[in-house]
């Protein structure tokens, strides 16, 4: 449990730093550009610590846990960038604290990770679905596109935390491999696509459907799919728990909307049909 809250943590601290700069970096350079690079790099071992969380603890602490990067952009903004808080924002930061305290008091035992066949299938159907529906919304000449792509980076990032699940406790060879070979692909694509919603919207818009999405997803998966477990007589103070951790997951974004700029260098490249 101390080993995956930790981690859980760590990479929360780095995803939150991280994402500060994300935002500037994509409309200053562009998307593709060595600055991003530096990026994805942090961004990996951001997930390989977040690997660590999932293999110690039920996916949705691990998730809440890791969600709390929010709180990092949240102080980065009221500390280093000199934008002070306002007092939601705050009290979104105590609510998460608190809400992450609680379900990690409430968590049980982490559930199996067992993938059979049909599971693998239907990991791979969905990312091929996502896929498709990213195009599409990246094609949409609407002022909804950057939040259509916000969604659909939420769902591709909520599917990369169950496919590695399968690398928990399990033989490398090819029941394991096939799955967890969707885990890099779950993450790239949703990497683009939050990338690129946010260049044409607010960070707040983008990044309100991803964290509710890439935070519920898991935790439904895992409790229902995986049998992750909740304390005897704890389920109640577990649901409000992470309810109001995800509430105030969403007021943060607020707090990381201070940090967007809105006077991109690079224009998007134009969509060629």
């Amino acid at each position: 449990m101390v080993l995956g809250l930790t981690t859980a943590l760590l990479a929360a601290a780095l995803f939150g730093v991280i994402a500060v700069f994300q935002a500037s970096v994509i409309r200053r350079h562009g998307l593709f550009s060595p600055m991003m690079g530096g990026v994805l790099v942090a961004y990996l071992v951001g997930w390989l610590l977040h690997l660590v969380a999932i293999d110690q603890l039920p996916l949705y602490l691990a998730q809440v846990g890791v969600g709390a990067s929010l709180v990092f952009t949240a102080l980065v903004a009221a500390f280093v960038m000199g934008e002070p808080l306002r007092t939601e924002h705050w009290a979104a930061v105590a609510g998460m604290v608190i809400g992450l305290g609680v379900l990690a008091v409430a968590s049980g035992d982490v559930g199996d990770t067992e993938f059979r066949n049909r599971s693998t299938i239907v990991l791979y159907a969905l990312l091929a679905l996502n896929t498709l529906l990213g195009w599409l919304a990246y094609r949409w000449q609407s002022s909804w596109s950057g939040v259509a792509l916000g969604i659909l980076a939420g769902c591709a990032y909520g599917g990369s935390p169950v496919a590695t699940r399968v690398l928990t406790d399990r033989p490398f060879d090819a029941a394991t491999l096939l799955p967890a070979a969707s885990i890099g692909l779950y993450g790239a694509l949703g990497f683009v696509l939050y990338s690129v919603a946010m260049k044409r919207t607010s960070v707040t818009a983008a990044t309100s459907p991803l964290v509710f999405l890439q935070t519920v997803i898991p935790a439904v998966v895992g409790l229902v799919t995986f049998g992750d477990e909740v304390r005897d007589g704890w389920w109640p103070l577990a649901a409000a728990a992470f309810a109001v951790s995800l509430a105030a997951s969403i007021v943060l974004c607020g707090a990381e909307a201070r940090l967007d700029l809105l006077e991109p260098e690079h224009d998007e490249p134009q969509v060629r049909g």
